[in-house]
């Protein structure tokens, strides 16, 4: 990919050199600048599906994102019901050591 990248200023160097050539050196050219077109092309159309691939990799990330976010959200309030749980038999469980430890007492 990247050696394309060199190939591509110097196929427009060439044409920019050959366009102050007379007519008839243009046209023993023009073989050249259409090789030059189509690898201009060939690479426009690789960089348009790497853009569009990575247009896609993008879209279901942010997709994945976001039901990780509703899961990360459900599992919060879960979370929250069984610290609610824990609390209250935690409660229970002090007000029956201590009834337990009363009775030891008398």
């Amino acid at each position: 990919m990247f050696q394309n990248k060199l190939i591509m200023p110097g196929a427009l160097l060439l044409a920019i050199f050959l366009s102050g050539l007379p007519p008839p050196a243009l046209a023993r050219d023009l073989s050249t600048l259409q090789t030059a077109l189509r690898m201009a092309q060939s690479e426009m159309q690789a960089a348009e599906a790497e853009r569009d691939a990575d247009a896609k990799r993008v879209a279901a990330t942010e997709k994945e994102v976001e039901r990780l976010k509703k899961q990360l959200d459900a599992e919060r309030k879960k979370v929250a019901q069984s610290e609610q749980r824990y609390v209250e038999s935690k409660k229970q469980y002090d007000k029956a050591q201590a009834a337990l430890d009363q009775a030891w007492k008398q």
